[in-house]
């Protein structure tokens, strides 16, 4: 039975002063949890009797009991906090309580429970003394994330589409929402407010959903009280075909053989048909298919050559990669080979100027690019000419003449005379002989070649080294020099 105790207000007489009742300035905690409200009477002189204490909740302006301690009836919760209120103090409970800490203890905090509370002493002869809190009830949101719609298709028309949800549902005070993620995009937020005082938060993720963007992690961070939460969802992007034919390395010469096409493609879902064809053509008959390869069995021929497509098709579409494919004959074959061993040559060999060092070390690397050239050509032949330089004296002079064993680039030696391809003394006519047998004979025009004086090569004197190296004689310069 709920008591509920009448007295009638007294008035305190003259000098009783100093009765007050001290309570908390406010208090919180979260829906669930335990909270104490805190009321003591302070008694400072002279002593009062406390004849009851009354914890009361103000709703609307009105008082609403929810707990009594008297010493003489007892102690009384009322129906609605009867199984979640109680005095904290066991003294309050006793047959002969003390009645100057009342404080009292919610449980299972609700979000009605959020309301100010009185705290209320009725003692004799001092009258009435009261103080209040205010109680706060506080909600952690739930935080749920998940993918706006079941399938996400990456379309031609380039849409910015919503991709991933992120709730922060039935908070109070509300949490904030942020995202982490590599994926650029745009955020939108909206809040709801509920009935019972809580707000959600929704906040979407939206970006144009494309091949580049599957599998990548969207990660939403919600904040609330300066608690964290996180949660993340995998995007998962369905797409047409990628596709690209691989295979071919541009040296499919004649009578090659084991070559074969493969189809390559990226695709979600996975590719379900390859289909293979040749453009303006029938694919070879010695030609075998097998899902996304396409192997040319036996000897390859120049019927292979053309365009040749793979179409891969899944739930989503169907797209094509081609390659064109041709066939080089043996000679063909061999002449990318010599141009494979001139690639080993640095390029500068063939532009430097036109010194007698440049001219004859292109010399030297042209003619040994061709006797290997000549050598793949005829494996056969046995003779000197392709497999073995014509003179070796003929080689070292050419090595010493370039000066490339003991002088460096640098320190190349000044031609003198300088060389040319126009003779260095152009012919002086001389007049025609006569004929003494007869004077009346036509005279015939004769041109005899000019005589050079040979051009011998003196070796420079160069600092710390020999001119010329010992053991090398002067060098006579070759008459390719004249024309």
């Amino acid at each position: 039975i709920f008591l509920i105790v009448f007295f009638n207000s007294c008035v305190s007489p003259a000098g009783i002063k100093g009765q007050t009742v001290e309570m908390d300035d406010g208090k919180w905690g979260f829906v669930g949890s335990k909270v104490d409200l805190r009321c003591r009477f302070i008694n400072s002189s002279p002593p009062v009797k406390i004849s009851q204490v009354t914890w009361q909740k103000l709703v609307n302006g009105s008082k609403q009991n929810v707990a009594i301690a008297n010493p003489s009836l007892g102690v009384s919760v009322a129906p609605p906090y009867r199984d979640r209120v109680a005095f904290k103090n066991a003294a309050v409970r006793r047959r002969t309580p003390t009645l100057e800490d009342t404080t009292i203890t919610f449980s299972s905090l609700r979000l009605s429970d959020e309301a100010t509370y009185i705290c209320e002493y009725t003692t004799f002869p001092a009258g009435n003394r009261e103080n209040t809190v205010n109680l706060t009830v506080y909600v952690r949101p739930t935080t749920q994330m998940s993918l706006s719609t079941p399938t996400l298709v990456a379309r031609s028309s380039n849409l910015k589409t919503p991709v991933a949800t992120c709730v922060s549902a039935n908070g109070k005070p509300p949490g904030t929402i942020r995202w982490e993620t590599r994926v650029p995009g745009e955020v939108t937020n909206r809040e709801y407010k509920n009935s019972d005082g809580t707000v959600t938060v929704q906040s979407d993720y939206i970006l144009v959903p494309s091949r580049e963007t599957h599998k990548e992690t969207l990660t939403c961070v919600t904040t609330y009280n300066e608690e964290v939460f996180t949660d993340s969802v995998t995007l998962d992007i369905q797409y047409e075909p990628d596709v690209s034919v691989d295979g071919f390395d541009g040296n499919w010469y004649h009578n090659r053989e084991n070559v074969q096409l493969s189809c390559q493609a990226d695709a979600n879902p996975a590719v379900s048909l390859y289909q293979w064809r040749l453009i303006n053509g029938t694919i070879p008959s010695n030609a075998e298919i097998r899902d996304n390869i396409l192997t040319f069995k036996g000897p390859v021929t120049y019927e292979v050559q053309g365009t040749y497509v793979c179409d891969a098709t899944n739930s989503i579409g169907t797209r094509s990669g081609s390659v064109d494919v041709s066939i080089i004959g043996m000679f063909a074959c061999y002449w990318s080979v010599y141009l494979h061993v001139l690639s080993y040559f640095p390029p500068s060999l063939y532009y430097q100027s036109y010194s007698i060092s440049g001219t004859c070390y292109r010399v030297c690397v042209l003619f040994l690019s061709f006797h290997v050239f000549m050598s793949l050509i005829l494996p056969q032949h046995s003779g000197r000419f392709y497999e073995e330089l014509p003179n070796t004296a003929d080689y070292v002079s050419y090595r010493l003449a370039c000066n490339k064993e003991d002088y460096p680039e640098p320190y190349s030696p000044p031609i003198n005379p300088p060389l040319s391809f126009l003779p260095q003394h152009p012919h002086q006519p001389q007049p025609a002989p006569t004929s003494s047998s007869s004077s009346t004979g036509t005279s015939k025009n004769t041109f005899s070649p000019p005589s050079h004086t040979t051009a011998i090569f003196k070796y420079p004197s160069v600092q710390g080294l020999s001119s010329p190296p010992p053991g090398v004689a002067a060098y006579t310069f070759p008459k390719e020099q004249y024309v």
